[in-house]
């Protein structure tokens, strides 16, 4: 039997693969759990690894850097909410109040974790973390302004209200899930989506 053919040998009763994931997966939810405790700026590879229980060789194994790791985490909560703004679109979604709602309902579903709160609210100190958060805030600019139809991305205005429309709504959202507003869940959204709306209306998008 050549190289090729030879089964992957387990350890534990996993595979290769298999282990490489349960890694990854106990060193993000270590670096989760240490932001919530003690913020981004405290956080250190020693630390993740104790929280983990795993050697520091493992860490470097999985990842290059702690804003790789913490980059990685945060991209995949934008992921979640980029692929409900998708979905939005391919159900025929068009009108902007849905489109809206559909949006925040995303951000706060993604979010609803005080860990990733944390980390979106302080992602500015982080270089990598910012890069990561402007990126996919430029990514939902063009899908609401896309979902909405008529508007054009290229129309200067209507970037603007998007741009202050996804960035201080999750903001915001993150600051619900954290508990500085004491409003409950369906008065929160309404409130936001009534906001939201009263923006865009003013490009003549909400009738």
């Amino acid at each position: 039997m050549n190289s090729i053919d030879r089964p992957t040998r387990k350890y534990g009763g996993q595979s290769l693969e298999e282990r490489l994931a349960d890694r990854r997966d106990r060193l993000r939810e270590a670096a989760l759990d240490l932001v919530h405790d003690k913020g981004v700026t405290e956080l250190t590879i020693g630390a993740v690894c104790a929280r983990a229980s795993l050697a520091k060789r493992y860490f470097y194994e999985t990842y290059t850097s702690l804003e790789e790791l913490l980059s990685s985490a945060m991209q995949d909560v934008f992921d979640s909410i980029s692929q409900a703004i998708d979905a939005a679109g391919h159900l025929g979604i068009s009108d902007p109040r849905q489109v809206l709602t559909v949006a925040i309902e995303a951000v706060l579903d993604a979010m609803d974790d005080p860990r990733t709160a944390r980390l979106y609210l302080e992602s500015a100190a982080s270089p990598a973390l910012l890069a990561t958060r402007d990126a996919a805030v430029d990514r939902y600019v063009d899908q609401l302004l896309g979902a909405m139809g008529s508007t054009s991305v290229d129309d200067v205005d209507a970037q603007l209200v998007a741009h202050l429309l996804v960035s201080g709504s999750t903001h915001v959202v993150a600051m619900w899930l954290r508990g500085a507003l004491p409003i409950e869940r369906d008065e929160f959204i309404e409130r936001l989506l009534n906001l939201a709306s009263t923006a865009v209306a003013g490009l003549g998008r909400v009738e």
